[in-house]
């Protein structure tokens, strides 16, 4: 079963902006329909529109005012660092050992140093956090993403096979303790709510620019999933708007 806070986290990939690239050609799995489901797609958007509306945003407001800004900060830091044991196994998987071991000795330091993981000493001591999982492996593989789909969030036939390997992957799926469902979903909920705040600005404003929310969301989406697996080269300006036009990309990271 996909967790929730994956979920969510697929719809803020469409809000982290894509690099601009040294080569202008877009990559062929876009150059085609991506979304032959669109009417399907549109109907549970609308859907996960009214939900957001009425439930999720307000809840996300409510934690984000409520939690103490050094305990957010603190169980964000602690859910990212439980997640490293999947970053790893992607980065193995990518042939990628210096990346697999900055992923390995962040683990390991914010784990015991950092109280558990609600501090990062590792990105103080040169390691910084990067993002990694199965459907950006397969991606990166040559597999291609398959049809758009739109479900809990924005994502692809691809990205849904490589969100249930992480599932399979992350060691807390196989540890038994006696609070583990409790804990799991309460991860899953306090996740995404943080997720959710974090992210209510930048969809505002994506809301506020956009004649078509879908289309500029789908977009949006495919460009820096493409970006991601690419390691960044993509040109955004080459890429097809599927009916709207897009909002800007973001200013591309500095080196």
């Amino acid at each position: 079963m996909l967790k929730t806070g994956v979920l969510i986290s697929a719809l803020l990939l469409c809000l982290s902006g894509a690099a601009v690239a040294q080569t202008p050609a877009p990559p062929a799995e876009l150059s085609t329909n991506p979304d032959p489901y669109e009417g399907f797609n549109r109907r549970i958007f609308a859907i996960f529109q009214s939900a957001d509306a009425a439930v999720l945003r307000p809840a996300a407001i409510f934690y984000s005012r409520a939690t103490p800004q050094p305990v957010q900060v603190g169980l964000r830091n602690a859910f990212r660092n439980l997640h490293e044991p999947v970053v790893f196994v992607n980065d193995v998987f990518q042939l990628k050992p210096s990346q697999a071991a900055s992923t390995l000795g962040r683990f390991a330091l914010n784990t015991t140093v950092g109280v558990a993981g609600l501090l990062d000493p590792a990105a103080d001591a040169g390691l910084p956090h990067h993002d990694n999982g199965f459907g950006t492996t397969l991606g990166r593989y040559g597999a291609p993403s398959g049809p758009y789909l739109f479900l809990i969030g924005p994502s692809s036939v691809r990205d849904l096979i490589g969100t249930g390997v992480d599932t399979l992957s992350d060691p807390l799926t196989w540890i038994n303790f006696n609070a583990r469902l409790g804990f799991g979903i309460g991860r899953g909920v306090v996740g995404t709510l943080d997720e959710r705040a974090q992210a209510d600005g930048q969809l505002k404003a994506v809301k506020a620019m956009s004649t078509d929310e879908y289309a500029s969301l789908r977009s949006l989406y495919l460009q820096n999933r493409a970006a991601e697996i690419s390691g960044g080269q993509v040109n955004v300006n080459d890429l097809p708007s599927f009916g709207d036009t897009p909002a800007p990309p973001a200013t591309p990271p500095k080196p």
